[in-house]
Order: C-alpha cells, then structure tokens, then sequence
C-alpha cells in the first residue's frame, strides 16, 4: 500500500496501485503521485503528522527544496511524505516545533519527531539518516 497527500484537500490516502490515475478518496481529484515535496501551512503540516501511517520529512526553510530532497521524495514516493514549510511565513509553526534555523529537517513517525538535522546531510546521504532514525525500521525504495 502507498500513500500520498492530495494537494487539493491535504487528505491522506492509501492506494493500492500508485499510477496516474489514482484519485484522492475525500475530493475524488486525482492525486499527485510522483512524490514531490509539497509545500504546507502550520494547519496542513499539523493534519498530515497526525494522520499519516507514513514516516514524514518535514523541509523548514525559506527556499526551494535541494535537489537532493526532490531526488528522495521521487525515490521514496508512496513510503515517505515530503513536506517543506516556510518559518518566515508560519512563524508558529517553526516555534512550535523548536526550529532556530534554516534549514532545519525533521523526520517524523505516527505523528513523532523521530530524527531531525540543522543542515541536509550530504548528497545521497539522506536515504541512510532517514533509515538510521530511531525507531524506524530501515527499508529500503520500494522497485518501480
């Protein structure tokens, strides 16, 4: 089972056979299932952790994701959500979750942080720190 957040209505989904005709099953619009980080309010990123049986990399930075991050979150699409959060624009949500800097990343499971970095470690490095987090169980890209 894969799961991917609708863009449209920011549900959550499981989806047997992630192809491009997969429809969100709140909004019924089709869903985005190639994995790109999809950027989110304080609001979205607080329903997303809650409900998501997916692990979560959450982005906190002021830019466009790395093209390292877009790389991981094409790789891992339906085993990992990717989320980037601007803390200039929700400064609630970068003090809530303890975010002094930027780039801060921070991964979380069922909703709690598990692993967080104040700088992206280095190229093809962060598929090891994700599957290195504590509490989590290393697995690997599924094969497309």
């Amino acid at each position: 089972m894969s799961i991917f957040r609708c863009t449209a209505c920011g549900a959550v989904n499981r989806v047997a056979c992630a192809s491009a005709g997969a429809e969100c099953a709140r909004c019924k619009r089709a869903l985005d299932v190639s994995g790109q980080p999809q950027d989110v309010d304080a609001a979205a990123l607080v329903a997303t952790l809650l409900s998501s049986p997916a692990p979560v990399l959450v982005d906190f930075s002021d830019g466009v994701p790395p093209g390292q991050l877009d790389r991981l979150a094409r790789d891992r699409a339906g085993d990992l959500l990717v989320l980037t959060i601007d803390p200039g624009a929700e400064p609630a949500a970068a003090r809530a979750y303890g975010v002094e800097r930027v780039p801060t990343f921070i991964l979380f499971s069922q909703g709690s942080e598990v692993q967080r970095s104040a700088a992206l470690p280095g190229d093809g490095e962060l598929g090891s720190w994700i599957a290195a987090a504590p509490g989590r169980e290393a697995r690997p890209p599924r094969p497309r």
